[in-house]
C-alpha cells in the first residue's frame, strides 16, 4: 500500500510539470533609436517570437532564440517602418517533461515611419 501511496505522489509530483509555462524577464524601452523629427508617425503596432528547443533541459536542437530575428518579424509587417518604440520584450519557459524545454521570446512594439504626404 505504501509503494501504491508513493506512485501516486510522484504521478503528481510529475504531472503538474507537463507543458507549464514560466514568463519571467519582462524589459521595457522607450524606442530602438532616438528619433527627433516631426515627420515621423506611428504606423501601427505588431508582435514577433522566435523560440528554440532543448532536450532534457540541456542539450540545444534548434539554433537559440534571436531578440533580432523576433524584431525583424515585427518590421516586415510595415514596409514603411524605420524603427520601434514602447517595445516589450519577455522570455517564456515551457517544460515539457520528460523530453525537454522550449524557450521562446516575445517581442511587442509599435512601428515608426515617415508620414504618408496627403494627395489633392
Amino acid at each position: 500500500m505504501k509503494t501504491l501511496a508513493g506512485l501516486v505522489i510522484l504521478f503528481f509530483c510529475f504531472s503538474f510539470c507537463l507543458g507549464s509555462t514560466i514568463r519571467k524577464e519582462t524589459d521595457l524601452f522607450d524606442s530602438a533609436t532616438w528619433i527627433q523629427t516631426d515627420e515621423m508617425e506611428v504606423l501601427g503596432s505588431g508582435e514577433g517570437s522566435d523560440s528554440s528547443f532543448f532536450l532534457w533541459g540541456m542539450i540545444p536542437v534548434t539554433t537559440e532564440p534571436s531578440l533580432e530575428k523576433a524584431m525583424s518579424q515585427i518590421l516586415e509587417k510595415f514596409p514603411d517602418g524605420k524603427g520601434l518604440t514602447n517595445i516589450q520584450i519577455y522570455r517564456e519557459d515551457k517544460a515539457y517533461f520528460p523530453l525537454g524545454m522550449v524557450i521562446a521570446i516575445h517581442v511587442k512594439a509599435k512601428v515608426v515611419g515617415s508620414k504618408k504626404t496627403k494627395v489633392q
